[in-house]
C-alpha cells in the first residue's frame, strides 16, 4: 500500500487511495518529522526530547510508544512496510514525501524540474501547525525558514529561465508568487520588474518598482539598492527621455535613480573608466595580516560575432565587469590588459609580467537572435587555464547574465587569492604544525581580549590550516571571524585593509556554508560580516537561521540585538545581549555585549544607563575604541564635560589618525533607518565639540 505524505504547507497523509482525516497532533507530528528526515533513522531519545522535552526521560519513552501505537493504528494495514522502529531506532522509508521530491528537483538545472518543485510548495512546512514542545517549535521554525529560502531561489532561477526563453507571462506570474513570499527580496522584485519591462509592459514594470520602494520604507525605513533604482532608470530611458524619467516619483528619487542608471552596471553606459593600480601609500596596511593583493588583468571581451553593431555590448560589457570586480574584490588589484597584450595569433596563449592572473573573454553568436560569451581565468606565469565558463542569452538579457558571470568570477579569484595567502602564511608563518594543532592556535588566540594581534596571530593559524586543507570548514569559518573582527574595529587598519577583509571574509564563508549547509557558527559570522557592511536585512535573517539552528548560540542573540538597533529598534538590543550573556557565561565577550547594550541605550535617550554598560565594557577592554567614542558623547550628553574630555584624550592617543567625520561616516553608512539616523546625529555632534582628530 501506498503512503503519501505532504507537509510542503497543510499536513496530507495519504494512505493507499484514501486521505486521513483525524489523526492525533503528537502522532502527526511524529510522522511529519519523521518524513523530513527523508528516510534517515532518528533515535527514540532524540524524538522523545523533541515531543515531551518538559517529562521524565522514562515517561517521554512511554510516550513516544504509545504515540507510535496510535500511528500504526491510524495508517491501518501495511504499516510495518513505511513506519520501521526497533528499540533504539525509528524512520520512514519507502514513501512518497513532498518535501524529499521538492528537495531533489531543486537542485535541477532544467526548467520543467524547477516548475514541479515549485509547484510542490503549498506553503510554508506544516502550515497553521503547532505544538506545545520548544524543541520542536524550534526545528519547524528552522525548517520552515529553510524552505522558505530554497523556493526563493528555485522561483527566482525559473524566472529568469521564462525570461530568458520567451514565456515573459510565465516569467510574470512566477515573479509575481515570488515576490509575494518574500516582498523584502530585492532579488524578487528586480526579476518581477525585468519581466514585466520584457513582456513590453514598461508602465507595470515602473509601478511595481514604485511598489517595492513604498514597501522598503514603510517596512526597513530604506531606499532600493543601486542596483534596483538602475534597473528602474533603464526600463525608463528605453521609453522616455531621459529628464523625464520616472514620472510620479519626487525630484530627489527621479535624480537618485538616473545617478544609478549611469554607474556602472547596464550597457547604456559606455564612458570610459580609469582603473588605477593603488599608490604605495594605500597599498601599505596598518594590519598585522598575511592577506596578500594579488594582480588580476581584465583584457576587452572580443567580438567575435562577425557584427560591427554588437561592438557596443561587448565594450559595456567589459567596462561593467571591470567595475563590477573592482566592488566586489577589493582585495584584488585590478588592471586593464590593453588589445595589444603579447598573444599568440589563436589567443590562447598570454605572456605577461606584472599579473598573477589574467580575465579574458569572447562573444560570439551562437544561434540566431542569441550571444555566447564564454569568460575564462588564466594563470599570467603558465598560462594555465584555472577557471571557464559559458552563457548563451539574448542581448537584452545581458544586466541580469552579467551579474551572474561577475559574482561567479569574483568568487573564482577569491579563491585564488584564499590560497595565495595560504601558501604565504605556511611559508613564513613558522608554524610547524598540522590542522589540529593550527586550529586550536587559532582558537585560543581568539579566547582573550579582541586585540589586533591576537586576531591576527589567529588568522595566520587558519590561514595555515587550509594551506594543508582547503576544504577545512573550522578553519574556513574561522578566517571569516578574524576578517569580521578588522571589519567591526576599522581603526586597527586602513580603509583598504578593512574592505577587503569584508570581501574575502564573505566568500570563506560562503565557501563553508556550501561545505556544511547546517553550520551554526558560519551562518552566524555571515550575519556579521552582513551587518558589517550595512546589509541589515540579510543579517537579521542570517542570525534567525543561525539561531534556528542552534538557539543557545549566544553570540546569535548578542549579534541580532546590535543589527536591530541599526535597524531603528534599539528597544530590542538589551533584552537580546541579556539573553546572550545567560547562554554564554564566559567573560571573552562581555566586553562587546557591554558595549552594544550602551550603544542601544544612548539610541535612546537613556543616558545614564548608557554609561554605566559603557564603562563596564571598558573595564573589561580599556582599548574598545567603539566603547570609548560613544562613552564620550554620553558624558558630553550630560555635561560632564571634564570626563569627556579625558576620554577623547585617550581615544585620540591611541587612534591618532582616524577623524570624526570617518567614523560618522562608517555609522551612518550601516543604515538606512531614518529612526536610527535621528538616533545617532546628536552623538555625532556631540563628539565633533570634543575635537577627535578633526
Amino acid at each position: 500500500m501506498t503512503l503519501s505524505i505532504s507537509i510542503l504547507g497543510p499536513l496530507v497523509i495519504e494512505s493507499g487511495d484514501c486521505r486521513l482525516g483525524k489523526v492525533p497532533k503528537k502522532a502527526r507530528a511524529l510522522l511529519a518529522f519523521l518524513a523530513a528526515q527523508a528516510g534517515q533513522p532518528v533515535t527514540r531519545e532524540r524524538l522523545a526530547d523533541l515531543l515531551w522535552p518538559y517529562q521524565g526521560s522514562e515517561q517521554a519513552r512511554h510516550s513516544l510508544r504509545n504515540c507510535l501505537l496510535e500511528l500504526r493504528n491510524a495508517l491501518g494495514r501495511g504499516t510495518d512496510a513505511h513506519l520501521a522502529a526497533d528499540f533504539s531506532n525509528c524512520r520512514i522509508q519507502d514513501a512518497i514525501v513532498d518535501l524529499v521530491q521538492f528537495e531533489r528537483l531543486s537542485r535541477s538545472q532544467h526548467r520543467c524540474d524547477l516548475q514541479a518543485a515549485a509547484d510542490l510548495y503549498r506553503g510554508e512546512l506544516l502550515a497553521d501547525f503547532d505544538l506545545n514542545s520548544e524543541p520542536f517549535q524550534e526545528w519547524l521554525a528552522a525548517e520552515r525558514d529553510r524552505t522558505l529560502a530554497m523556493v526563493c531561489d528555485i522561483l527566482h532561477r525559473l524566472s529568469a529561465k521564462q525570461d530568458a526563453g520567451g514565456e515573459h507571462e510565465a516569467a510574470i506570474q512566477t515573479g509575481r508568487r515570488l515576490v509575494f513570499l518574500d516582498p523584502l527580496s530585492e532579488f524578487g522584485q528586480r526579476a518581477l520588474i525585468r519581466a514585466y519591462a520584457h513582456a513590453g509592459r514598461r508602465g507595470e514594470a515602473l509601478r511595481q518598482y514604485r511598489s517595492c520602494a513604498e514597501t522598503l520604507k514603510r517596512e526597513l525605513g530604506v531606499a532600493p539598492d543601486v542596483e534596483t533604482q538602475a534597473l528602474a532608470n533603464e526600463i525608463s530611458r528605453s521609453s522616455t527621455a531621459r529628464e523625464h524619467s520616472l514620472p510620479g516619483f519626487p525630484p530627489e528619487e527621479r535624480d537618485s535613480i538616473a545617478r544609478a542608471g549611469t554607474s556602472d552596471r547596464f550597457p547604456g553606459h559606455r564612458g570610459p573608466k580609469q582603473v588605477d593600480a593603488p599608490s604605495q601609500a594605500t597599498a601599505r596596511s596598518l594590519w598585522p595580516c598575511l592577506l596578500p593583493n594579488i594582480a588580476v588583468a581584465v583584457a576587452p571581451v572580443r567580438n567575435l560575432t562577425g557584427d560591427p553593431d554588437q561592438q557596443y555590448l561587448v565594450e559595456a560589457f567589459t567596462d561593467d565587469l571591470v567595475t563590477d570586480l573592482l566592488r566586489h574584490g577589493r582585495g584584488l588589484s585590478l588592471r586593464p590588459l590593453g588589445e595589444d597584450r603579447s598573444s599568440s595569433d589563436n589567443g590562447n596563449r598570454i605572456s605577461e609580467r606584472g599579473y598573477d592572473y589574467i580575465v579574458t573573454g569572447s562573444a560570439q553568436t551562437s544561434a540566431p537572435g542569441l550571444l555566447r560569451v564564454n569568460m575564462r581565468i588564466t594563470d599570467a606565469a603558465s598560462s594555465e587555464y584555472l577557471w571557464a565558463g559559458r552563457h548563451e542569452f539574448k542581448p537584452e538579457d545581458l544586466a541580469s547574465i552579467q551579474t551572474r558571470i561577475t559574482r561567479r568570477i569574483s568568487r573564482e579569484l577569491h579563491v585564488l587569492l584564499l590560497q595565495a595567502a595560504s601558501r604565504r602564511a605556511l611559508a613564513t608563518s613558522g608554524l610547524d604544525l598540522g590542522v589540529t594543532e593550527c586550529l586550536s592556535e587559532a582558537s585560543s588566540a581568539l579566547k582573550g581580549k579582541v586585540t589586533p594581534e591576537l586576531t591576527a596571530q589567529a588568522q595566520t593559524a587558519y590561514l595555515t590550516a587550509l594551506a594543508h586543507d582547503p576544504r577545512n570548514v573550522e578553519a574556513l569559518t574561522g578566517l571569516a571571524l578574524t576578517c569580521q573582527n578588522l571589519v567591526s574595529n576599522p581603526w586597527w587598519g586602513d580603509p583598504r585593509a578593512a574592505a577587503a577583509a569584508s570581501d574575502l571574509g564573505r566568500e570563506a564563508v560562503a565557501i563553508a556554508l556550501d561545505l556544511a549547509p547546517g553550520h551554526a557558527v558560519a551562518k552566524l559570522i555571515q550575519g556579521m560580516l552582513y551587518s558589517a557592511a550595512g546589509q541589515l536585512e540579510l543579517a537579521e535573517r542570517a542570525f534567525g537561521q543561525a539561531l534556528g539552528m542552534d538557539h543557545g548560540l549566544g553570540a546569535a542573540h548578542g549579534f541580532a540585538g546590535y543589527n536591530a538597533a541599526l535597524l531603528g529598534r534599539a528597544e530590542e538590543t538589551w533584552p537580546a545581549i541579556e539573553r546572550a550573556m545567560r547562554l554564554d557565561q564566559s567573560d571573552r565577550r562581555h566586553s562587546i555585549w557591554f558595549c552594544f547594550g550602551g550603544f542601544a541605550e544612548l539610541l535612546l535617550g537613556r543616558t545614564e544607563a548608557a554609561i554605566e554598560l559603557l564603562r563596564k565594557s571598558l573595564d573589561r577592554n580599556p582599548g574598545y575604541g567603539f566603547a570609548q567614542l560613544f562613552l564620550m558623547a554620553a558624558l558630553s550628553l550630560l555635561g560632564r564635560e571634564a570626563e569627556a574630555a579625558e576620554t577623547a584624550a585617550s581615544f585620540r592617543k591611541q587612534y591618532p589618525d582616524y577623524r570624526t567625520t570617518t567614523f560618522e561616516q562608517l555609522w551612518l553608512s550601516r543604515s538606512g533607518s531614518s529612526t536610527y539616523r535621528a538616533q545617532i546625529h546628536p552623538l555625532f555632534e556631540k563628539i565633533r565639540t570634543l575635537g577627535v582628530a578633526n
